[in-house]
C-alpha cells in the first residue's frame, strides 16, 4: 500500500498517488463545469443585468479603462477597497475577453476560489478520511451554492438573492471567499497539532485576516468576531483546550490590526468609511425594510425554496454542533459553530446598527457551507468502494471526468457566444457618444453601464439629481471639465434637473430603448458643486 500527503503535508495509508490525483483533477473538472453553469444561467435570465451593466458591479471595468485611457488616479471609493477582486478583474481582463467576456471568466473564477476553499477546508478538516470522501464532502458545499444560485434569476442586485452575488466583483466575493478560507485555517487549531502544522494554519490565518480587514473591514463582523465567539464557546464546553481559543484570537487580533494599519494610506481613496454606514437609531426602520424584501422574495415559489433550503441548513449547523460539543470534537464543532454564529451575529449586528443594504447578510447562505463539507461523515467510509473493482471506480472517474470536460467546453462556448452580444440600447448609447467626441452627463444609476463600455470613458461623467457633481466609486479627475454638451437618462430613473439657463436652449433627443440622450449640440451645461446631501 502506497502513502499519500493530507492537506499539511502529513502522510497516511491510502489510495495510490495515480487514483488519488485522477479523482482530484475529477473533482476539479466538475467544480468547472458548475461555476460554468452558474455564469450560464445568469447570462441566459434577468440576472444578466446584475452580472455585466449594474452600477456597481461594473467597477472594475471603470477603474480598468480610466488607467488605459491614461487618466490620473483620483478614485473616490466606499469603505472597501476591493484590492483582490481588482487584482483577478485586470489579471483576466489581460487576456483579451473583452469587458463582457472579462466579467463572465471572473464570475467563473470567483466560483472555483471558493470551491478551492471548500476542499482546503475538507482535507484541514478531515485529513483522516480517504481522498474521494474529502473531495465529496467539497463538491456537496460547492454545489449546494450552485443550487441555490439557480433560484436567482432577477435583476436586482438588492434582494436576498445572495448566492449568485459571488460571481460579481464588487458585492464583496472575496470576503465571501476569504470567510471560508480563515473557518478551514483556524478549524484544525481546535485539535492538538505538531508544531510545524500548527505554524503553518496560524501564519495563513494571519494573512488572510491582515488582507481581508485591509480590503473589507466586514470580514471582522462575518468571520473574526464569529470565530473567536464560537471558540470561546467551544473552550468554555471544554470541547477545546483554552490556550486553542487564546492562540486564535490572538493571530485574528494582530491580522485585523495590521489590516486596518494598511489602510491608513488609501485614507484618501475612501469617502465613506464604515461608521457612515450605520444608522442605529431607527432599529424597527431597518426591521420594515428587510422584512419587505423578505416578503418579496418568498412571494414566489424559487425564493421560497431557497430561504427555506437555507433554513434547513442553519438548523442542522445547529445540530452537528451540539454533537460535536458532546463528543468534543473541536474541528467539526468550530465549522459547525461559525455556520450558525456567523450569521447570527451579521444579522443582529446589521438590524441593531441600522445597515441597510441584503449584501451585508452574504454570511447567512455562505457560512453553513462548512457543516456541509462534513456531510460524507454521515456515511461508513468505503461502503460503496468496498463493492466495485477498482478497475470499475477508475472507469467511473474517467467517465466522470470525461463528461464534465466535454460539458464544460459546451457551456464555455455559450458564454462566449453571449459575452459577444453586447446589449443593444447600451450599444446604440455607447455608439452614439463616442461618434460625437464629445463629453456628457447622468445619474449614477443611469450611467455606469455604458460608461463601463466606452472606449473612453471620460466622455460620461456621473451627476446628482440637480445636476451637480456626483463623486462616488468613480475617478474624480472626470470632473475636471466643468460643462457638458448632452444629458444621458433611462426609463427608470428621471433625468436630472437641467440648469436654469438651459432653460429654453434648443435640444434634440436621440432614443436608445431604454436610455435618451438629449444633446445641446455644444458645452452648455455647466456641472454643479458637489452637494453630500442630494440624491444620486
Amino acid at each position: 500500500m502506497r502513502r499519500e500527503l493530507d492537506a499539511v503535508g502529513e502522510v497516511r495509508e491510502g489510495a495510490t498517488p495515480v487514483a488519488g490525483w485522477a479523482s482530484e483533477v475529477a473533482g476539479w473538472l466538475v467544480a468547472v463545469l458548475l461555476a460554468l453553469v452558474v455564469v450560464v444561467h445568469l447570462t441566459a435570465t434577468d440576472r444578466s443585468w446584475m452580472l455585466y451593466y449594474d452600477s456597481e458591479t461594473v467597477l472594475p471595468a471603470l477603474v480598468r479603462s480610466s488607467v488605459v485611457a491614461g487618466q490620473p488616479q483620483d478614485w473616490a471609493l466606499s469603505a472597501v477597497l476591493f484590492i483582490p477582486e481588482m487584482g483577478l478583474y485586470f489579471a483576466i481582463a489581460a487576456l483579451g475577453l473583452g469587458i463582457k467576456g472579462t466579467f463572465a471568466a471572473v464570475g467563473v473564477a470567483n466560483f472555483l476560489l471558493l470551491y478551492g476553499s471548500l476542499r482546503l477546508m475538507s482535507g484541514l478538516l478531515r485529513p483522516e478520511w480517504a481522498r474521494g470522501r474529502r473531495i465529496a464532502g467539497a463538491l456537496a458545499a460547492f454545489g449546494l451554492v450552485v443550487l441555490l444560485t439557480l433560484f436567482e434569476d432577477s435583476s436586482r442586485w438588492d434582494s436576498f438573492e445572495l448566492a449568485s452575488l459571488l460571481a460579481t466583483s464588487t458585492f464583496y466575493s472575496m470576503t465571501v471567499i476569504a470567510s471560508v478560507l480563515s473557518t478551514a485555517l483556524a478549524a484544525p487549531l481546535a485539535r492538538v497539532a505538531t508544531r510545524r502544522r500548527r505554524t503553518f494554519l496560524e501564519f495563513g490565518l494571519l494573512g488572510v485576516a491582515a488582507v481581508s480587514t485591509l480590503t473589507n473591514p466586514l470580514y471582522l463582523g462575518w468571520e473574526a468576531i464569529p470565530l473567536v465567539l464560537v471558540f470561546g464557546l467551544l473552550a468554555w464546553r471544554r470541547a477545546v483546550p483554552w490556550r486553542s481559543f487564546g492562540r486564535v484570537a490572538t493571530v485574528l487580533a494582530v491580522g485585523a490590526a495590521l489590516g486596518l494599519l494598511g489602510r491608513i494610506p488609501f485614507a484618501p481613496m475612501i469617502t465613506k468609511d464604515g461608521p457612515a454606514y450605520a444608522n442605529p437609531g431607527n432599529p424597527s426602520g431597518t426591521l420594515i425594510y428587510y422584512a419587505r424584501l423578505l416578503l418579496d422574495r418568498t412571494s414566489n415559489l424559487l425564493g421560497s425554496l431557497e430561504l427555506i433550503a437555507v433554513l434547513v441548513l442553519l438548523l442542522v449547523a445547529i445540530f452537528v454542533f451540539r454533537r460535536s460539543v458532546a463528543v468534543a470534537d473541536g474541528p467539526a464543532g468550530v465549522v459547525a459553530g461559525v455556520a450558525w454564529v456567523a450569521p447570527l451575529v451579521v444579522v443582529v449586528g446589521m438590524v441593531a446598527l441600522g445597515g441597510v443594504g441584503t449584501r451585508y447578510f452574504q454570511p447567512v447562505f455562505f457560512a453553513p457551507l462548512g457543516a456541509v463539507v462534513l456531510a460524507p461523515g454521515l456515511f461508513s467510509e468505503g461502503s460503496l468502494v468496498r463493492r466495485l473493482p477498482r478497475r470499475v471506480l477508475t472507469v467511473l472517474v474517467a467517465v466522470v471526468a470525461a463528461a464534465s470536460l466535454g460539458a464544460s467546453a459546451l457551456a464555455a462556448l455559450a458564454v462566449r457566444s453571449s459575452a459577444e452580444a453586447m446589449d443593444p440600447d447600451v450599444r446604440c448609447v455607447d455608439t452614439w457618444i463616442t461618434a460625437s467626441h464629445r463629453t456628457g452627463a447622468g445619474r449614477f444609476w443611469t450611467i455606469r453601464g455604458p460608461k463601463a463600455y466606452l472606449a473612453d470613458p471620460r466622455q460620461l461623467v456621473q451627476v446628482d439629481n440637480s445636476f451637480g457633481a456626483y463623486p462616488w466609486l468613480t475617478d474624480r479627475s472626470d470632473y475636471r471639465s466643468q460643462n457638458v454638451s448632452f444629458v444621458l437618462s433611462d426609463a427608470q430613473y428621471p433625468a436630472p434637473a437641467l440648469p436654469a439657463a438651459v432653460t429654453d436652449a434648443p435640444r434634440q433627443t436621440v432614443p436608445c430603448g431604454r436610455y435618451t440622450i438629449t444633446d445641446f449640440g455644444s458645452e452648455v451645461l455647466t456641472l454643479g458643486a458637489v452637494n453630500p446631501n442630494a440624491t444620486p
